[in-house]
């Protein structure tokens, strides 16, 4: 029985570029298939900021026909806010709600995006997964299993190339107008320089999360409540972008 070709795609860049990469190269990258985990905050809201939720709701059907494979969307059945309220049962916090994650080993990428994503990817058996990791990510080049590739890595192929892809083809997500990368608009690994554009674009997202920074038993992130933030900001601190260290691309 033939393997099984399946690409992660969070319509960000990295996953978009990847799709043409692959499609240029099909003899190289056979695929079968496109999955995309949505992520929640709540049933009704979306843990993407809107630019983005609406960016994916346009293009589905575009990258569908481009690619000719199907798309497939998967997501957790619980969404974030349920998860933040839900009672510990053991450990040392037990009766205590599980609040904001920790921002190493976050429980909420694990079980709204990985763990759907990997029920999904099991349910076709032996199977290859394409992950957008870029050439200048070399760490999480290095954490691929056996059975995922990542293309955009394999053809030397840098974060700043992967977005020229996307704007020649027509696949630049208006969030990068913004921010550097894509993300959920709750995540506690996002730096200063991604709150402050939260707070002064996403007003709805930043009340949020101050709401949700009350009830929390941890900070948004060790050493960063938000409230304190909250006073920072309105005194008028703009933190600095941070510059992460480029890998050249591969002669």
């Amino acid at each position: 029985m033939s393997k099984y070709y399946i690409a992660s795609c969070s319509f960000g860049k990295d996953s978009l570029a990847m799709l043409q990469v692959i499609k240029n190269n099909s003899q190289k990258y056979p695929l079968d298939e496109i999955v995309f985990c949505n992520v929640m905050f709540s049933k009704e809201m979306s843990g993407n900021f809107e630019p983005m939720r609406a960016f994916i709701e346009e293009n589905i059907e575009r990258v569908r026909k481009d690619f000719g494979v199907p798309v497939t969307v998967v997501g957790s059945d619980i969404p974030f806010i349920d998860y933040f309220y839900s009672v510990k049962k053991k450990g040392k916090s037990i009766g205590s709600i599980y609040g904001f994650p920790y921002t190493l080993g976050a429980w909420c990428n694990d079980r709204l995006k990985m763990k759907p994503l990997d029920a999904y990817f099991k349910s076709k058996g032996d199977h290859i997964r394409y992950l957008g990791i870029a050439y200048d990510e070399p760490e999480r080049a290095e954490r691929l299993e056996e059975n995922e590739i990542a293309p955009l890595y394999e053809e030397g192929i840098v974060e700043e190339e992967a977005m020229e892809i996307c704007a020649k083809t027509g696949y630049r997500s208006p969030i990068y107008d913004l921010f550097e990368r894509d993300g959920c608009w709750f995540c506690p690994k996002q730096c200063l320089h991604s709150l402050r554009i939260i707070f002064d674009h996403f007003k709805e997202c930043w009340e949020i999360l101050l709401e949700l920074q009350k009830d929390s038993p941890v900070d948004f992130k060790p050493g960063c409540n938000l409230f304190d933030l909250d006073r920072r900001f309105k005194e008028g601190f703009k933190p600095k972008k941070i510059k992460r260290k480029k890998k050249r691309r591969a002669a």
